[in-house]
């Protein structure tokens, strides 16, 4: 991968003692860090993540507006960057996407760049906010996008997800519920759009199965799977003795 030997820009500068105050340490013992040293060099990292992804993203948003990869002969500077640092096209593509949504939301990449969130924080922060209709102002963007900040304080990613669902109780409180039905309407459509099931034997003497399908038919399909590969059925079924499966254990909670 080619680089810069005498880099003046800031950034690349900045990239630059980076990467050589880490391979400094590349050989350091970590066994001799104390367990509070220890403790706070991982929060520190975690920070540190955070601001090299908004990095990043802002360095790759700029690249494919100078397209760079169509100036290299990809088709796309996502594309470019998959073939140059040997990633996937999908987490290239994933970057760019960041960057240019980071961009249009100064908020959210302003708490990034500081290390305050985590970049999965940040994208599920962007989504919802860009979920909101086309007639939401700018001021409610404003303030939903800011609540959301303040949740990613106390929660991580996932549960950060879940409270987006309720983001207009906070934008348009008397209208809060009649939004988040809509919103649960569209997630069961698309849920329904995508549902498929595939059953295959192997030829070996077992069934295989794979499928997607809405969060209530799938959970009414797991207790009926689950009742018939439990204990008592494959007792009554085969005779006693037969116990539980691995199956049972290694199936999902």
């Amino acid at each position: 991968m080619a680089t810069n030997a005498t880099p003046t820009h800031r950034v690349s500068v900045a990239i630059a003692h980076a990467s050589a105050d880490l391979t400094s340490v590349a050989d350091a013992a970590a066994w001799s860090m104390t367990d509070t040293e220890a403790a706070e060099a991982l929060v520190e990292l975690q920070s540190l993540k955070a601001q090299v992804a908004e990095l990043e993203a802002r360095v790759t948003r700029h690249a494919d507006d100078q397209h760079v990869g169509q100036d290299r002969g990809a088709s796309s500077t996502a594309v470019w960057l998959a073939n140059q640092t040997r990633t996937t096209r999908a987490a290239a593509h994933a970057i760019v996407k960041l960057g240019k949504d980071l961009h249009a939301h100064p908020f959210t990449r302003a708490a990034l760049a500081a290390g305050v969130i985590g970049r999965d924080q940040a994208r599920v922060i962007l989504r919802w906010v860009d979920t909101l209709p086309d007639e939401t102002s700018t001021e409610q963007k404003t303030t939903a996008e800011q609540h959301l900040l303040d949740l990613a304080a106390d929660h991580d990613a996932t549960a950060l997800d879940r409270l987006g669902r309720r983001l207009w109780e906070v934008i348009d409180p008397d209208g809060a519920d009649a939004r988040e039905a809509e919103i649960l309407e569209r997630q069961e459509q698309a849920a329904v759009r995508a549902t498929y099931l595939r059953i295959w034997d192997d030829g070996h003497g077992k069934t295989h199965y794979q499928g997607v399908m809405p969060t209530l038919e799938g959970a009414a399909l797991k207790k009926m799977v689950l009742a018939t590969m439990a204990a008592k059925h494959q007792n009554a079924v085969k005779g006693s003795g037969t116990g539980p499966r691995r199956w049972d254990r290694r199936s999902a909670s």
